[in-house]
């Protein structure tokens, strides 16, 4: 599902898809706070960045111990270390690119500090023309994708979280969607122009109301910034 993971110091709502999105990817990196989460569940990074301002000094030691890549910076600097992890994965001599466009993974990206969150979000969209974007906490999922493209929800990935009732709503980052097109839906749009700040796309359901699972659901748009984002009903 994931080219790159880029694991940050969030929050963590399920363990399961957590560890599932981490797995999927083919390179992966720890951002500062986010090798806690990696050494708690004894997954070795590919690289490990940031000022170390929220890393715990057992995960220190044992990134050495790893003997990974370490990339440290100072703490008063001008850019944020999730924005220097993309920076690196996209431009760094060190890292060959496995699609010409990756999906990254920013993980563990939902928290308290909704500042983070939403630079993490504008950090997507400022580089949707290099890679597509997932953000998730390993429960809900946000998608931010530049057009033209086609793709399947295909969220939750966990047995557990089957049993869920899943609603997803799609937003647009940019002025506008051109051709928006939502299928197997209880709401379905049909090359639809979606401008930002409407709402006609917010909490919709898979068609079938007995189907748990948003993985039928097909999305298409031709041009512009779409955000897809995924959540239980509570």
């Amino acid at each position: 599902m994931l080219d790159v993971a880029i694991v940050l110091s969030g929050e963590i709502a399920d363990r399961e898809g957590f560890d599932y999105l981490v797995r999927s990817a083919a390179y992966l990196v720890a951002v500062d706070g986010g090798l806690n989460h990696l050494v708690d569940l004894d997954i070795i990074p590919d690289l490990f960045l940031g000022d170390f301002d929220s890393v715990g000094k057992d995960a220190l030691a044992k990134a050495e111990q790893w003997q990974i890549d370490i990339i440290k910076f100072p703490v008063h600097k001008n850019y944020s270390d999730s924005e220097l992890a993309v920076k690196e994965i996209l431009f760094g001599q060190r890292f060959d690119l496995i699609a010409a466009k990756p999906v990254i993974g920013l993980l563990a990206a939902f928290g308290s500090r909704y500042d983070h969150l939403l630079n993490n979000q504008l950090l997507a969209k400022r580089f949707i023309e290099h890679a597509d974007f997932i953000l998730s906490d390993g429960l809900l999922l946000q998608w931010i994708l530049a057009g033209p493209r086609k793709f399947s929800l295909n969220w939750p990935c966990t047995e557990a979280n089957l049993a869920k009732e899943y609603i997803f709503s799609v937003l647009a980052l940019s002025k506008s969607v051109k051709n928006l097109t939502i299928c197997n839906s209880e709401y379905i749009l049909n090359k639809y122009d979606l401008h930002s700040g409407h709402s006609i796309g917010i909490s919709n359901l898979a068609q079938n109301a007995d189907y748990k699972r948003t993985s039928e659901v097909e999305i298409s748009f031709d041009k512009g910034c779409l955000t897809v984002i995924i959540l239980p009903e509570d």
